[in-house]
């Protein structure tokens, strides 16, 4: 065995690496670049940015202003049950339809005056002809909503239910008071047949203008095929035609009788344009 004398080499060795050449950009120090904008893909994202917002202005260009979206007041949950409740009443009654547009007929072309059917005051009492009060009354009552609704005159504290009762309860009242009128000027006067007849007719023009009213109800709660406006319009006019009738009808009542026309005139006037003037004065001092 040889012992060599000569020192050991233990350096150990490692081989280059190959990235070592390369020069590495350090973002944020002096002399290198680091703006990006004119390099893909941010010029390519500017481009299209620079597009979409011409293409936008071009767009607002052509539009109009639009309206704003009415409310739609007339959907509440009350006004449904109303107006469901009404049309099983109706459906209900089926059989009382024949009579009812005979009546229609006859009052519309100012016929059956004088006949005695149309003086029996208790033909209103029975249970057909009170449902049918009944619902005309409603309908009557839930136009009116509509239509202060629509014009902006119910106070905004006062919810929409109540407005409604409040509307019920002021034609309910009008009506029993236009009976017990009537009914104590014909014993006074003692002309009970006259205003047993009238009677029957006040009744007959509420019951007819309900059921048109109960349809324009209908239409301006589930439909959009007339303007709200032309429907209200439609409703005042239905309203003051069957007004006018009923005054007509009295008038015919009175000659056919034979009856003092200077009377008429007085009880027109206390009765039948008084409390329309008053009422007219009202609701112009509301708008």
């Amino acid at each position: 065995m040889i012992i060599s004398d000569e020192p050991v080499d233990t350096t150990a060795v490692c081989s280059k690496n190959p990235l070592y050449d390369l020069i590495y950009s350090v973002p944020g120090k002096a002399g290198i670049n680091t703006d990006y904008s004119g390099k893909f893909p941010f010029l390519f994202t500017e481009i299209n940015r620079k597009r979409e917002s011409e293409a936008m202005v071009a767009l607002q260009k052509q539009l109009k202003d639009g309206e704003e979206i009415p409310s739609r007041s007339f959907h509440a949950d009350w006004i449904i049950l109303i107006v469901i409740a009404s049309a099983i009443l109706y459906a209900t009654l089926s059989a009382f339809y024949g009579r009812l547009f005979r009546e229609v007929k006859k009052f519309l072309l100012f016929r059956g005056i004088g006949d005695p059917a149309l003086r029996d005051t208790g033909a209103l009492f029975n249970w057909q002809s009170t449902l049918i009060n009944l619902i005309s009354f409603f309908n009557i009552a839930l136009f009116s909503y509509f239509a202060a609704e629509y014009y902006d005159i119910i106070p905004d504290r006062l919810p929409g239910f109540v407005f409604w009762l409040i509307s019920f309860a002021i034609i309910v009242a009008g009506i029993t008071s236009r009976h017990i009128i009537c009914y104590l000027t014909g014993k006074i006067s003692y002309g009970e047949e006259i205003f047993d007849e009238y009677l029957v007719t006040v009744y007959h023009s509420y019951r007819f203008m309900g059921l048109i009213l109960f349809i324009l109800t209908i239409l301006l709660s589930y439909t959009s095929f007339f303007p709200p406006k032309l429907l209200f319009v439609s409703g005042f006019a239905v309203t003051g035609l069957f007004y006018l009738m009923r005054v007509l009808r009295l008038f015919f009542i009175f000659v056919k009788r034979n009856t003092s026309i200077l009377y008429l005139i007085l009880y027109l006037c206390a009765l039948e344009f008084l409390p329309v003037l008053i009422l007219l004065k009202y609701l112009t001092g509301l708008f």
